[in-house]
């Protein structure tokens, strides 16, 4: 629902500005892939690499806790007929144990990702939005709109400008770099 909000608004102005301007030829309309954007510019390409060290991490752990699990569960199948009931019972109130502690550690692992990637990839976002208003601006563009958002049927590559607004962020960037 959020995400057609902005749909909306996008779709209203342009119809507002054909109407208004009478002329279709005079409208200038392009549109960006703001995931290209993030995962191709070198910050966004930074914050990807870290975002899968720390899953990579993640993984690990739960591989290490869910290998610990298979061997108590198979622990139980060999010896829960020989054991006597209360060592059985404590067998499986640790098996169970395990279980929920994965399940915790799993959950929290994918909200760390979750505010991890927020952290990395929001001021990325926030720049990259600047950077399009500018150049939306500059290049009298009359609305430009995003290939990820619902709502665009068609395009055509003339259109296009994420390679612009890619290389004016990557150069952005690059410019504190020199600096320091």
């Amino acid at each position: 629902m959020k995400r057609l909000v902005p749909v909306a608004v996008a779709l209203f102005i342009a119809l507002t500005m054909l109407c208004a301007q009478g002329n279709a030829a005079d409208l200038k309309i392009v549109y960006i892939d703001s995931q290209r954007i993030l995962t191709d510019s070198s910050a966004g390409k930074e914050a990807f690499a870290q975002l899968e060290k720390i899953s990579n991490e993640r993984r690990k752990e739960i591989d290490k806790m869910q290998d610990a699990i298979k061997k108590l569960g198979e622990e139980i199948k060999t010896k829960g007929p020989t054991m006597k009931e209360a060592a059985k019972a404590d067998l499986q109130a640790k098996y169970e144990s395990e279980v929920k502690n994965l399940n915790r550690y799993a959950k929290d692992a994918e909200e760390e990702l979750r505010r991890k990637q927020m952290v990395l990839v929001k001021p990325i976002s926030d720049e990259v939005n600047e950077i399009i208003a500018d150049y939306g601006k500059k290049n009298d563009i009359d609305l430009i709109l995003d290939t990820r958002a619902p709502g665009m049927v068609y395009n055509s590559a003339k259109g296009d400008i994420t390679d612009a607004i890619l290389k004016l962020y990557d150069a952005k960037q690059k410019k504190p770099k020199e600096k320091k």
